[in-house]
């Protein structure tokens, strides 16, 4: 095992005993009977693709980080926080892992829910917009994720979230609301 998997793990372990987003999706889907958690092994951490930060295995019903790319706490949480919400969505809904728009919404979800689109994250990356930055974000990185994962346009990928955006930006389950 090398330094990165050491130091992923850990970060990890801190994030689901002490980050309050983190441990509430975990109960989440403990008491959904989809549990995820370093005992169950299906949390794990593992070497990547440079362009990939983690990802959730709906088949094995695993949560992956990347150990190479996903190397401070910030970024672990905020993408064990998104996967989780993946997570999540493949437990509750029946969830067709063929079916790309069922894709879009999780992914929709998963970057408005994480913090990931958070005010002070696209501050920070120079991507803040004071009108609709939250809507405009979630958009950008549910299409990212759809070209990446499933290898299509950017532009069908575009056509797949405008189709379904607004009946998933605005489900919020398990929270109350967004995450600011």
């Amino acid at each position: 095992m090398t330094n990165n998997w050491h130091d992923c793990m850990n970060r990890v372990s801190n994030a689901c005993k002490k980050d309050g987003p983190i441990v509430f999706m975990l109960s989440q889907l403990k008491k959904l009977g989809c549990e995820i958690s370093l005992e169950q092994k299906n949390l794990i951490c593992e070497p990547c693709k440079s362009e990939y930060l983690g990802g959730f295995d709906p088949e094995r019903k695993e949560v992956i980080l990347c150990e190479n790319n996903a190397t401070t706490k910030g970024l672990i949480n905020q993408v064990l926080s998104h996967e989780l919400i993946h997570a999540y969505d493949v437990c509750y809904v029946n969830y067709n892992i063929h079916n790309i728009k069922h894709l879009a919404c999780s992914e929709i979800r998963a970057s408005n829910l994480s913090g990931e689109c958070s005010y002070w994250k696209e501050f920070f990356n120079l991507s803040l917009r004071f009108k609709a930055h939250q809507q405009t974000c979630v958009k950008r990185q549910a299409v990212k994720s759809i070209i990446l994962t499933k290898k299509v346009t950017k532009e069908y990928a575009e056509e797949i979230v405008n189709e379904v955006f607004d009946d998933c930006f605005y489900d919020t389950s398990p929270f109350m609301h967004i995450a600011r």
